[in-house]
């Protein structure tokens, strides 16, 4: 039985207003409001469950699922089916902490750029990192009360003017018992980036603030999409395993496409997998983003991505978050990766792998200070 995730915006909106994000950077076009009722997901998941062994589904896409009301029913409904359920929020708001840790959903992902307000509020737009803090401290201690096995985790979006912030949360996350886990800002949607590349963005057009942003991106945009092209023949883990919907249901053509009125297959309750995917597999939309390597791009598909990045950035910047070390445990995660795919097939679940992966990074890091503590004494 193939595998699929699930993308399920569960929300229509979002609270903040991103310049990395079409939430932030589209002005002539939002997705429709709303919100998905419980109902409604129980029978996508009976319908998932039936067509094909779903890997995990995530309440999130472009919006903020700590919006929605219901959430710790959401969350229930997925983790009940035998299901890992997973979140990610910017945090601005926080409803319920006890509620939700209580449902206890697989992974809960926080959404960061920065430490202090001056640094934050830039890519982070309208959100306020002082709130953020104090949300961090309630789930944190929510998680202990519930007796919650939620893996919580700041993801740290890296940009040029922010990466010396990244050890004071990554400290300030630790000591809440909180992992912190990196990673290079992007320029999203799909559109855009085809934009850019082909200079062809009929319905988003790349504005000055646009570039602005490109200019502030750690790792730069052209040169990335350079190299993502050279793997463009890469499966496209976007199509082949995931299948995204927003809260009505209706299944859109790719988590990375942001216009729905555009990108809408149909609904999912009323369409069968094998539909779902000829009609993507045929998109033209599907065969542009392939042949331009965005797909690659989209997903960190390139080891030399890391490189580029840090090519770009500060040496003493570099330095300090330690990133030759950083990216040669990626590469042998990579193929640590490839390694357990190969020796156990289907036997390791989702869950298994990141479990793994968690462990091995924090023994990576583990071994990294007790170096570098080592390397001091001498």
């Amino acid at each position: 039985m193939k595998r699929f995730a699930l993308d399920i915006d569960v929300v229509g909106a979002c609270n903040l207003r991103c310049p990395s994000c079409p939430q932030g950077n589209i002005k002539n076009y939002s997705l429709p409001h709303g919100f998905m009722e419980p109902d409604l997901l129980a029978l996508i998941i009976e319908k998932a469950k039936s067509e094909c062994r779903v890997t995990g589904v995530a309440l999130f896409s472009w919006a903020e699922p700590m919006l929605h009301p219901k959430l710790p029913d959401l969350i229930r409904i997925v983790q009940d089916a035998g299901i890992s359920c997973y979140l990610s929020s910017n945090l601005n708001v926080q409803r319920n902490a006890d509620a939700i840790m209580a449902a206890n959903p697989f992974s809960f992902r926080i959404s960061a750029s920065g430490f202090t307000q001056e640094v934050y509020s830039y890519s982070h737009r309208g959100g306020d990192i002082e709130k953020v803090k104090k949300h961090m401290v309630e789930l944190a201690e929510a998680k202990k009360r519930n007796n919650a096995t939620t893996r919580i985790h700041v993801f740290y979006h890296r940009y040029k003017h922010n990466l010396r912030e990244e050890p004071l949360m990554r400290e300030f996350a630790a000591s809440l018992g909180i992992d912190l886990q990196p990673g290079w800002a992007l320029m999203l949607p799909v559109e855009k980036v085809l934009g850019y590349m082909d200079d062809d963005a009929s319905d988003f057009p790349l504005t000055g603030e646009d570039r602005q942003l490109i200019d502030r991106l750690a790792l730069p945009l052209k040169e990335a999409l350079n190299i993502s092209q050279k793997y463009k023949n890469q499966t496209c883990s976007l199509r082949e395993m995931h299948i995204s919907m927003d809260f009505q249901g209706n299944v859109q053509l790719c988590y990375g496409i942001f216009h729905a009125r555009r990108f809408t297959l149909g609904n999912y309750l009323t369409m069968p997998l094998d539909e779902i995917q000829r009609l993507r597999q045929s998109h033209n939309m599907c065969s542009r983003c392939i042949r331009r390597g965005a797909h690659v791009y989209m997903t960190y598909g390139a080891d030399e991505l890391g490189e580029a990045a840090m090519a770009n950035i500060a040496p003493e910047d570099a330095e300090l978050l330690d990133l030759r070390y950083e990216l040669a445990q990626q590469r042998l995660r990579r193929r640590l990766a490839k390694a357990y795919q190969k020796v156990f097939a289907g036997a390791i679940t989702p869950e298994q792998r990141t479990v793994l992966g968690v462990q091995f990074d924090r023994m990576q890091r583990f071994v990294g200070l007790t170096k570098r503590s080592l390397f001091r004494k001498v």
